[in-house]
Parts: structure tokens; C-alpha cells; sequence
């Protein structure tokens, strides 16, 4: 083989290499892209496979809520409502002092334990919320509080309020809800704060108590009605967090953007 022939061998057999090595690369990178692509989508349809899961929960526990603030509404009110007027009756046609005193002490509590339910019943109802907004089922749900526990709640608006859309503003109130049961429930605090802080781009609430608070181990593991709110503002597409100093009470705060 001449000279010239050997030249043009080697110049074919390197075009020949370099075309086998662009199309192992290429293959292997759409390979690596097609495996990547499925991990998506396999990770998508987990995601949607929890999502789904975390939505049926939610959807149980609201048809639970909704029993219940019927029962109270129709039943529990109605008994309490008659057991007053027969108070009342007792009153009106006793002449001695102590049993109309007695009677009027009763109907004078019934009517805030009536009171108290109609609260309750209100706050449990997904179409209360629904129908009032977040910021007024939440006024609610503190003025409750407010009478039964005889605590400072007061809630502060920061910026022009704005519809959520009834899902997220129903979520939102129920992380609101878990926050302040929580705090009466566990830390005996004797003021609790709401914030609701409106902007163009982000949504935030902050739930603040001067409770008796926890130490980080205890944050960490957690309980039911933190990793319900965890849950939840998952669905949101928001974060949480969760800041607490023993003695000094807790702060919870969730943030979303307004495009989640």
C-alpha cells in the first residue's frame, strides 16, 4: 500500500472512530435523559399518589367535621334551647327567691354554653369558612376562645385582603385552628396573636403565643396536630416553620406565594 492510499485509510478509519464515538455519546446521553425523564415521572406519580392520599384524608376528616357541626347545630343546640326555656319558665312562674335566682344563674349559663356550640358548629363547617372568608372564621374561631378560656386572642391584617380561593383558605384555616388548639391545649399560654399578612406575591400567617413554649428535641419529634399542619402546607405548596423557646412560647409561621 503506497503512501497516499495508507493516508486516506487513516483519514476514513479516524472519521470512521470519531462518528462511532458522537454516537455511543449521543446514545448515551438521550439514554441518560430517557432514564432521567422516567424518574421524573416516576417521582411525579408518587407525588400525585400522596397528594391524592393526603386529599382523601382531608376530605374524610371535613365530612367528619361536617357531622359533627350538624349534630351540634340540629340536635345539641335545639335540646340546650329547650332545656333553657323550661329554665326560663320556672323562673317566670316561681315567687320564691332561690329558685328563681337558681333559675336565672342556669339560663344565664345554658345561654353561653349555647352560645359557646353555635361557635364551635360554625368553625367546624367547611361552608362557614367558605362563606365568611378566612379572616372572619378566624375572628370566630378566637372569639370562642375568647369565651371559654377568658384569653387575650386578637387578630392583626397587614395589607388589602384578598381571596385565596375557598380549598386554600379552608386549609389555611385549619393549620390557623391546629396552631391555637395546640397552644391551649399544651402550653397554657394567656395571649395568642393571628397575623394575616397580605402582599402582591406571598401570603403569610404567623400564629404567636406567650405559652410555656418546648426545647428543640421535643420539636423534633413531633405530634399529630403539627404533622397535620405539615400536611397541609404541603398541599399549599407552602413552608412551615416552627420556632419555640421554653418558657418564652412559640411562633408558627406559613408563607405560600400567591402563584402555588
Amino acid at each position: 500500500m503506497n503512501p497516499s492510499n495508507a493516508m486516506i485509510v487513516f483519514i476514513i478509519g479516524s472519521i470512521t472512530l470519531m462518528l462511532f464515538a458522537f454516537t455511543l455519546v449521543v446514545f448515551l446521553i438521550v439514554h441518560k435523559k430517557k432514564r432521567f425523564q422516567h424518574l421524573l415521572e416516576k417521582q411525579q406519580m408518587e407525588n400525585n399518589y400522596q397528594n391524592q392520599l393526603l386529599l382523601s384524608r382531608l376530605e374524610v376528616q371535613e365530612q367528619s367535621f361536617k357531622y359533627f357541626s350538624e349534630e351540634i347545630h340540629d340536635n345539641v343546640g335545639q335540646l340546650l334551647s329547650m332545656v333553657k326555656m323550661q329554665l326560663y319558665s320556672i323562673r317566670s312562674g316561681s315567687h320564691e327567691e332561690e329558685t328563681v335566682n337558681k333559675a336565672s344563674s342556669c339560663t344565664d349559663l345554658l345561654g353561653k354554653a349555647i352560645n359557646d356550640l353555635r361557635n364551635i358548629s360554625h368553625t367546624m363547617s367547611s361552608a362557614f369558612v367558605s362563606n365568611a372568608g378566612l379572616a372572619d372564621a378566624v375572628e370566630k374561631d378566637l372569639e370562642y376562645i375568647r369565651s371559654a378560656k377568658e384569653m387575650k386572642c386578637t387578630l392583626h391584617q397587614q395589607g388589602e385582603e384578598y381571596s385565596l380561593g375557598s380549598e386554600k383558605e379552608l386549609l389555611i384555616f385549619r393549620i390557623i385552628q391546629e396552631g391555637i388548639a395546640n397552644a391551649v391545649k399544651h402550653a397554657s399560654p394567656t395571649a395568642i396573636d393571628v397575623y394575616l399578612d397580605y402582599t402582591p406575591s406571598t401570603f403569610g400567617v404567623t400564629i404567636a403565643d406567650n405559652g410555656s413554649g418546648f426545647v428543640a428535641s421535643e420539636k423534633t419529634t413531633g405530634g399529630i396536630g403539627l404533622n397535620n399542619m405539615h400536611m397541609r402546607a404541603g398541599l399549599l405548596n407552602g413552608t412551615l416553620n416552627v420556632t419555640s423557646e421554653k418558657d418564652k412560647g412559640t411562633s408558627i409561621k406559613l408563607d405560600l406565594g400567591i402563584g402555588n
